[in-house]
């Protein structure tokens, strides 16, 4: 491990310029105290998450991440997304190959540092930022390791197309889901007094107990229907996106099938949602396969997942990476029971899940298995 390290670290203000069109990217750099050489990580988030909000799940997820790592004498770098943070560039317009190049920048930055193990440096990334760092870790100037939380293994259009909201679509006030949701609540409750009456009557518990099994499979199929709905509109939109090269045509088509389903929702947030998707990042996603590039990926890789993930479906992607990494020997799978994309214990409650707590085990099995790699 080289020197050890405490709680007290230091951070530096760092500049690293890519190699994709010569991009100035700002970014924090932590140091263990020490002289080192230290293990050393690049932390890669999911795309928009320098934008939102500091306290938003998917950046403490990082945060705290970075916190544990430094405490164990791993250097920590964290460079500012295209367009944020005072990085050049634009994040609309940036594409996953772009982030990989980013990504190489600053390996190479660290490369240059006294304080880094050279053989120990690799790339951790959430998400989309996961992704990217299995694309560097196939380029010539890859990693030592690569450990992606809650990456993709489906083509970006899959992803996109089965995620309950789809990234980009903002709902803001409109209803329409939370209305449906209700109904189905207030059915079950409907289900539980006509149960109570049935056994008022001289029901007995069998007859009692089919009938509640009645409704909950009738209320089950209703719920997959809506299910089922909803993707198959979503994959709509997406290959609206996806076949119509003229912006301003395809938001208007876009702005047409989202009225159509959530007729609350308020012009402004139909606006951002049809920019969005039709951006060049967006785009880039839609194209995005991770597949041709994974069998190029020899480094040690260590592939996260919390299988109540609602944005990247745990068992589907973990199957898909791992097809494509197959001829790769040193690959390891973690997967956690009821944790959601930002690795925090799932709830049903959108008020309950922005504070919901993290996995304390997680960092402290990516540090176990960093420090394993030989």
């Amino acid at each position: 491990m080289g020197a050890s390290a405490n709680t007290l670290d230091r951070a530096e203000a760092v500049a690293v310029t890519s190699p994709a069109g010569g991009v100035r990217l700002n970014g924090i750099l932590r140091l263990p105290t020490g002289q080192g050489p230290f293990p050393a990580a690049v932390l890669l988030p999911e795309r928009g998450v320098d934008a939102s909000n500091p306290n938003s799940p998917n950046n403490q997820l990082l945060n705290s991440l970075a916190d544990y790592l430094v405490r164990q004498g791993v250097v920590v770098l964290r460079l500012h997304e295209r367009g944020m943070g005072g990085s050049g560039g634009s994040a609309t317009t940036t594409t996953l190959a772009e982030r990989s190049a980013d990504a190489i920048a600053a390996l190479n930055y660290l490369r240059t540092r006294p304080q880094v193990d050279v053989t120990r440096l690799g790339l951790i990334g959430h998400g989309e930022g996961g992704n990217v760092a299995l694309l560097a870790g196939a380029q010539p100037l890859a990693p030592t390791y690569v450990v992606a939380l809650a990456a993709a293994g489906l083509p970006g259009r899959e992803v996109l197309a089965t995620q309950p909201v789809m990234y980009g679509k903002v709902l803001g006030n409109d209803s329409t889901d939370a209305q449906r949701a209700r109904k189905y609540r207030l059915d079950m409750v409907a289900a539980e007094q006509e149960a109570a009456k049935m056994r008022l009557k001289g029901s007995n518990a069998a007859q009692v107990q089919t009938y509640l099994d009645q409704q909950r499979l009738r209320q089950k199929a209703a719920m997959r229907r809506d299910e089922e709905g909803l993707i198959k509109q979503q994959r709509a939109m997406l290959e609206i996106v996806r076949q119509t090269s003229d912006n301003s045509q395809a938001q208007a088509i876009l702005g047409n099938m989202l009225r159509q389903r959530y007729p609350g929702i308020a012009p402004t947030d139909l606006q951002a949602s049809v920019q969005t998707l039709t951006t060049p990042a967006y785009r880039s996603y839609l194209s995005f396969d991770p597949q041709p590039e994974l069998p190029a990926v020899k480094c040690p890789v260590l592939l996260l997942q919390g299988e109540a993930d609602q944005q990247v479906n745990a068992a589907a992607n973990l199957a898909s990476l791992k097809k494509g990494l197959r001829n790769n020997p040193r690959v390891a799978e973690l997967r956690y029971p009821n944790l959601n994309h930002a690795l925090q214990f799932a709830s049903d409650s959108p008020a309950d899940a922005a504070a919901a707590a993290f996995n304390p085990d997680t960092p402290a099995d990516i540090y176990k298995w960093i420090v394993s790699q030989k």
